[in-house]
């Protein structure tokens, strides 16, 4: 009974058949080559929603995702060109996109301006920054980093050390007293506050964190694209919140498990590979796309309803 009572459970049965209707459109697409080619092409969503679902956590929300991305890609092509090398380009991309983590946590945390205005405008800020410094898309990445980051390092693809850093760094956090402290933020911010927890600080911490985690997708997705594009991660925003939901993570705050959001973002990708292995004609993807990730919604609330009365 006790993995039902998991608030990962419903997502992991999405993930679980998803990926065998996938398998039956894509016959090869359990083999290690495919998958690896899948985890690259979404651990910058994955990355994202664990960042997401921080902000969740502690009662917050956090719609200024995909601009932090297409503004870290941007800033890393653009160094790239300059003829910086990998590692500083990406650490000062990663700090733009935390800059603007610090702004939201400024803002919400010590200004207490609405969570969901602060991060619409500087949403609109950094991708308004990132059309100033890329117009449109271009430059190209380091074609060591793309091998790379396209490849397999000491036999696990290497996507997945991207989404591990950012699971691990926050499964650390979450077992110190700060992790502690923003579920207790998120559950009740007046008892937190009553309980000596330095709230402000807290909620100010969510909105960096989720920004550095989306920074180091940001890497990822510029690993897999191999190039510039100042538009290119504007979806990641809403599909992070609708992963973390599917997750079991609750948009009311202090609910849920980050691994939730891991499965949450698969299950977002499982959808859009097994649209198009369907060969669905592509003015109806999005509608079928829509359909499917709905189904799952209702399908993930419904199963973590049904395990709370089994327990």
């Amino acid at each position: 009974m006790n993995i039902l009572r998991w608030t990962t459970f419903p997502v992991l049965v999405l993930v679980i058949v998803m990926a065998l209707i996938n398998s039956v459109f894509t016959p090869g697409f359990l083999t290690m080559s495919s998958l690896s080619g899948f985890l690259g092409s979404y651990a910058p969503l994955v990355c994202a929603a664990v960042g997401s679902a921080v902000v969740l956590f502690g009662g917050g929300i956090d719609i200024s995702l995909g601009s932090i991305v297409c503004l870290v890609n941007v800033v890393f092509i653009t160094m790239q060109g300059y003829g910086w090398s990998v590692f500083p380009a990406a650490a000062l991309a990663v700090l733009v996109g935390v800059g603007v983590g610090a702004l939201n946590g400024f803002v919400i945390a010590f200004l207490r301006v609405n969570p969901l205005l602060t991060t619409f405008s500087t949403s609109s800020v950094a991708a308004g920054v990132a059309l100033w410094i890329m117009p449109t898309p271009g430059g190209q990445a380091s074609m060591d980093f793309v091998t790379w980051y396209n490849g397999n390092w000491l036999g696990i693809p290497t996507p997945v050390y991207f989404i591990a850093v950012v699971w691990l760094l926050w499964l650390f956090l979450s077992k110190t007293p700060i992790g502690i402290w923003i579920y207790a933020l998120g559950c009740d911010e007046r008892k937190a506050f009553a309980s000596a927890i330095s709230v402000a600080w807290l909620q100010f911490f969510t909105y960096v964190f989720a920004a550095l985690a989306t920074g180091i997708g940001a890497i990822a997705l510029t690993g897999n694209v191999g190039s510039g594009d100042p538009l290119v991660g504007l979806p990641i925003s809403l599909n992070a919140i609708a992963a973390c939901v599917i997750g079991g993570i609750s948009l009311m705050g202090g609910r849920g498990d980050s691994f939730g959001a891991i499965l949450g973002a698969l299950f977002l990708g499982l959808v859009s590979t097994t649209v198009l292995a369907a060969h669905v004609p592509p003015f109806y993807q999005d509608l079928v796309s829509g359909v499917i990730v709905l189904l799952g919604v209702i399908g993930s609330v419904s199963l973590s309803r049904k395990s709370k009365l089994v327990s």
